[in-house]
């Protein structure tokens, strides 16, 4: 059968897919109706989807959180605070106007790349979180077709670096148009232009002739770990002074304090550290005892300190120098040279006790990057830690260099952070495995306390995808 003739039927089975996905959703009480979802044909073999339905709520409001988060990922919390300011008069305005209103605000003098950026790395995580039910059922349409059918992703709403990455990268979308954002080589104006037919031409000219499967978000970054609502928004700006302040309280606590006594005092400020199972004893032999946990932030050391009742050395890739200093336990440089980094974690387990995080870098969802196997070489036997950071405003982790340097305060910016920490049998690392097999189990183990998955993926891989380096910071 000849490509062209694939179209019609492609065509019925697409919108009846589409539209039976959006139907759930919109059977939801808390939800009103859906408008429909409008699949068109575009030429013999192309068909053309308004993606606006699939990305947002059908309210006045709907944009605003997204077009937020852009302001103050890609600009600052002031460009946030003057796009929120903005929101009464944005109700009694028009969708066209007040989308053009968003854009500039959000994007005026920004640089190009900054704006690339957020929608690469910052709004699949919003998009993915507050998608319509339907969202999954298109994903598999979408994977269902053949090759020779492209399928175009519109949206009259966004600008296409908004919503580009997330519709073809994480719902399997062949090509996506949007509104153009104006601008020079380097910077933006934040003026956008109209769609037209020639965008639609641009986009499917864009597309590489191979449909990417649709893919969960593993990686993202940024630091607002809410929707932020209008609502939701100002109460961030309310709380903002009180959340500095109380993370200043909480780092003089730790810094300053007795270890023992600044775990109990920490607790009375709201830092929740909740272990599960018995903590192992300090041993009274020479050395000390290896941890293995996974990577949530860059106080993952710390919860397993204030689990143990005792401070550990804790060895890392990347550290900004004001972590350094906040540390409340020794923190130890790694280098990336096998010889050196073993030279280096030894001589501290050496010390005492030692945590080290085999993935490399941090990861926000409930997955395990793969592990480097050289923490299986330094003794005879590992303890798994299996733990867990729980945050409701600020995200703790980032892959900017100087952002970095911040994690920890943003941590304790929240109002109740909690680390939970559970410590798993130790694993004899002499048992004629070799030291990638025993990374593996070790891996497998805390995937399965924790009830994440196991994945192959790497530093390298996220970096790549979030900053476009190779994660050398």
């Amino acid at each position: 059968m000849a490509p062209s003739s694939h179209a019609f039927p492609i065509y019925r089975f697409v919108k009846r897919n589409f539209v039976a996905g959006l139907l759930r959703r919109s059977c939801t009480a808390a939800s009103p109706p859906s408008p429909p979802l409008t699949v068109r044909r575009l030429g013999k073999n192309a068909l053309l989807v308004e993606a606006d339905a699939l990305l947002l709520e059908p309210s006045p409001g709907a944009a605003f959180p997204v077009y937020f988060l852009a302001a103050v990922e890609a600009g600052s919390y002031t460009r946030g605070l003057a796009l929120l300011a903005l929101y009464p008069i944005l109700r009694v305005l028009s969708h066209a106007a007040r989308v053009k209103a968003m854009a500039m605000v959000s994007f005026c003098g920004l640089r190009r790349d900054e704006a690339a950026k957020v929608g690469q790395a910052v709004l699949p995580k919003l998009f993915s979180r507050d998608a319509p039910a339907g969202m999954r059922a298109v994903a598999e349409g979408l994977g269902a077709l053949p090759e020779a059918v492209k399928v175009v992703a519109v949206s009259r709403t966004f600008p296409t670096v908004m919503v580009e990455a997330f519709l073809k990268e994480y719902v399997g979308f062949d090509a996506v148009a949007g509104r153009e954002l104006k601008g020079g080589p380097r910077y933006l104006t934040g003026a956008t232009a109209e769609l037209d037919v020639g965008a639609l031409a641009r986009a499917l000219k864009r597309s590489d002739g191979s449909r990417a499967p649709s893919k969960p978000v593993v990686f993202h970054d940024g630091r607002l770990a809410f929707t932020p609502t209008p609502a939701a928004a100002l109460a961030m700006y309310i709380y903002l002074p009180f959340a500095v302040a109380l993370a200043v309280v909480r780092i003089a606590v730790y810094v300053l304090l007795p270890w023992r006594v600044s775990s109990v005092v920490a607790a009375l400020t709201g830092v929740r550290v909740r272990v599960v199972g018995a903590a192992p004893a300090g041993d009274d032999a020479a050395g000390g005892r290896l941890y293995a946990c996974n990577h949530r932030t860059l106080l993952d050391p710390v919860g397993i300190a204030s689990a143990l009742g005792r401070p550990v050395a804790a060895v890392s890739y990347s550290l900004g120098r004001l972590s350094e200093l906040l540390s409340p336990i020794p923190l130890r440089r790694l280098t990336r040279d096998r010889e050196e980094d073993r030279r280096r974690m030894s001589a501290e387990l050496a010390r005492g006790d030692v945590v080290v995080c085999p993935e490399g870098t941090t990861c926000r969802e409930p997955y395990l990057l793969r592990f480097s196997p050289l923490f299986a070489e330094l003794a005879a036997e590992v303890t798994p830690v299996a733990v867990d950071a729980r945050t409701s405003v600020f995200y703790a982790t980032s892959t900017s260099p100087v952002a970095k340097s911040f994690d920890s305060v943003y941590f304790l910016m929240n109002p109740r952070p909690e680390y939970s920490v559970q410590f798993l049998e130790p694993v004899n690392t002499e048992s004629g495995k070799s030291s990638i097999e025993v990374a593996n189990e070790v891996q497998r183990a805390l995937a399965s306390a924790l009830g994440f998955q196991g994945t192959a993926l790497t530093r390298k891989d996220k970096y790549l995808l979030l900053a476009g380096n190779k994660g050398v910071v």
